[in-house]
């Protein structure tokens, strides 16, 4: 059990980890502001203003996507190396933290990207194409973060831009024909504005929260109110009495299935689609003691006898229902006492008729103990005819066959729907019984 559970636990952790940044803000967009600077042999001048804008997204608290774009000028240069050139960039970057505090984050990017520019030079038109084949450049930077807000951080970054060919933006052939800027910006986080963006977030608290997470999921697979063995994240009767039998799902056992729990079920084994009371028994409209579906005149009038088959008869031989008994008991239970009913309803109706209530046990034990058993069994029985329905004693006669004439064969066990098999009590319970006979 400590192995699964260590299993699953870990299985858990591992899914948890995977989406772990969707507890956190992880889509940026953002704005910044700076100035541009030639880096090549010819100096630039004067005011070289360049925007930036991006959209990045967090992979983890410290790795971070981006797509950026820049827009800017740049003049410089005197008399035949004189620039004043406008351009536009294009790059992706990928971006780590490589020193991060909670509210201060020093970090360097890269990427690639294209270059895009249109200049004059001593009244000499020269330009470049987004895309033509001399526009890669790579890009570097550095920069510090600052959370101003759940949504809103500052920047400040450095950035170095070098075209992997061509003359640059000064349109002069030498080695170095890269620029660079500074730049200060602001950045919104998209997403709960009650949520910490995904940069922010500790990767040691992320860990720490997901394992309480799995823990309480743990804890939940072992807790079972109603104690029937089934967790209560999986059971569908979550206020199963104590001791009763449930299936998989936590469901009392009903192994008829005509709708009535066994443990409520004071007849389990009625046949497959009959109707049945709230009791489980089945129904007997015309209360002859006869079910209706066996009951060949479900009409029959109140008080009549009948045959086993529910058909009026006269005089002896009339069928009265069984009742029956728990293990080694001679007390019955309220289930009974509608078979009972029927008896002194028959009773009532004849007053000549007079019942011998023979009491029967199963073969556990011994014989005499047997006999005394169902003795005690039949006298169970005329004593509620008596004092529940007012029928005369004189007209009852108390005997006992012990476990003689057993009624079904002890040997065999009973196969259940859904594949249960009874292998403690078999069919022992038909032979704890009371029969009638008028006479």
């Amino acid at each position: 059990m400590l192995k699964i559970k260590n299993f699953l636990t870990v299985l858990i952790l591992c899914a948890s980890l995977s989406y772990g940044q969707s507890q956190f803000n992880d889509l940026n967009i953002g704005a910044s502001f700076g100035l541009a600077s030639e880096m090549g042999d010819v100096n630039s001048e004067g005011f070289n203003p360049v925007l930036g804008l991006n959209i990045s997204k967090h992979i983890s608290s410290q790795v971070s996507l981006s797509t950026k774009m820049m827009l800017g000028s740049l003049e410089g240069g005197k008399s035949m190396d004189a620039f004043d050139v406008n351009f536009m960039g294009v790059y992706a970057n990928l971006a780590y933290h490589i020193i991060q505090f909670d509210e201060l984050a020093l970090y360097v990017e890269g990427g690639l990207g294209l270059l895009g520019f249109s200049g004059d030079q001593n009244s000499n038109d020269y330009s470049q194409g987004l895309f033509s084949g001399e526009s890669f450049i790579v890009n570097r930077a550095i920069g510090f973060k600052y959370p101003f807000s759940n949504a809103i951080n500052g920047l400040f970054n450095f950035s170095i831009i070098n075209p992997l060919s061509g003359n640059g933006l000064d349109n002069v052939s030498e080695n170095v024909n890269g620029f660079s800027s500074v730049k200060i910006g602001l950045s919104y986080g998209f997403g709960r504005e009650d949520s910490k963006h995904s940069e922010w977030a500790n990767p040691i608290d992320v860990m720490s929260s997901k394992l309480n997470e799995v823990e309480e999921k743990m804890s939940s697979l072992s807790i079972d109110t109603d104690g029937d063995g089934v967790a209560d994240k999986f059971d569908k009767e979550n206020d199963t009495p104590s001791g009763v039998s449930v299936d998989g799902s936590g469901k009392s056992l009903d192994v008829d299935s005509d709708g009535v729990a066994d443990y409520k079920d004071i007849d389990p084994f009625t046949a497959p689609g009959v109707s049945v009371d709230v009791n489980g028994l089945e129904l007997d409209n015309d209360k002859d003691g006869v079910p209706n579906s066996q009951d060949q005149e479900p009409n029959s009038p109140e008080g009549c006898t009948v045959n086993f088959k529910g058909v009026q008869i006269v005089g002896k031989g009339a069928f009265l229902p069984t009742v029956y008994f728990d293990v080694s008991s001679s007390k019955l239970d309220y289930g009974n006492y509608q078979r009972l009913a029927t008896v002194a309803s028959v009773l009532k109706a004849n007053p000549s008729y007079k019942l011998r209530v023979i009491g029967f046990a199963d073969s556990v034990g011994a014989s005499d103990a047997n006999y005394k058993l169902g003795l005690k069994r039949a006298n169970a029985v005329i004593e509620i005819l008596i004092n529940t329905f007012s029928i005369d004693l004189n007209r009852l006669i108390a005997d006992s066959q012990g476990e003689n004439n057993l009624l079904a064969n002890e040997q065999k066990k009973l196969n259940l729907r859904d594949g249960l098999r009874s292998n403690v009590d078999g069919t022992r319970f038909l032979n704890r019984r009371v029969e009638f006979i008028i006479e």
